[in-house]
């Protein structure tokens, strides 16, 4: 999954959570942000198959929670609740849609335990011999568009989450100038 539909994904799941002391600012800045954190990963990689590190393993995001709550407990900040959550939630979506989204490498979902790559549907890795830097060009970019079931999804979560965001700007607008 491209970048502009993990922040897409990140940002309808945040509007879908229900406000609590876990989803308070700033939840929805850090599940943006951790929504492509995983990602990072391809800024020191060689290839788009091998950008996936223990970033895009459960157990690193599962092992960062498990820390923050427990400082959380010992030192009584209640910033890091919504930060916490922000931060495993994003990168389990992103986890969850590379798996769904998957054209070169699967997610190794029970790592370190086994290195077996899951994905739903059939992968190439030797379609992602190439740079992270060209993903947006051909061959990589026409070889993406291949399957035009994931690429309109993908499409269609962008486009539904910019939907959205308008509307809930004009929401906004409306609501302020009544108090006018």
């Amino acid at each position: 999954m491209f970048l502009p539909s993990h922040i897409a994904s990140g940002y309808l799941l945040g509007k879908w959570m229900k406000t609590s002391p876990w989803t308070v600012y700033p939840f929805m800045p850090v599940l943006l942000l951790a929504s492509i954190l995983p990602d990072m990963d391809g800024l020191f990689s060689d290839t788009v198959a091998g950008h996936h590190s223990v970033l895009h393993t459960p157990i690193f995001w599962i092992g960062l929670f498990s820390v923050m709550i427990l400082l959380n407990r010992s030192l009584q900040l209640k910033v890091l609740k919504p930060i916490s959550l922000g931060l495993f939630l994003g990168a389990q979506l992103h986890l969850l849609s590379d798996w769904f989204t998957a054209r070169t490498v699967g997610i190794k979902y029970l790592y370190p335990f086994s290195e077996t790559d899951y994905f739903l549907f059939q992968i190439l890795p030797e379609q992602g011999q190439v740079s992270v830097w060209e993903m947006v060009q051909n061959p990589y970019f026409s070889f993406y568009m291949e399957n035009a079931f994931l690429f309109w999804i993908e499409i269609g979560v962008i486009l539904f989450a910019g939907a959205l965001l308008l509307y809930n700007r004009i929401i906004e607008k409306t609501d302020s100038s009544n108090l006018i």
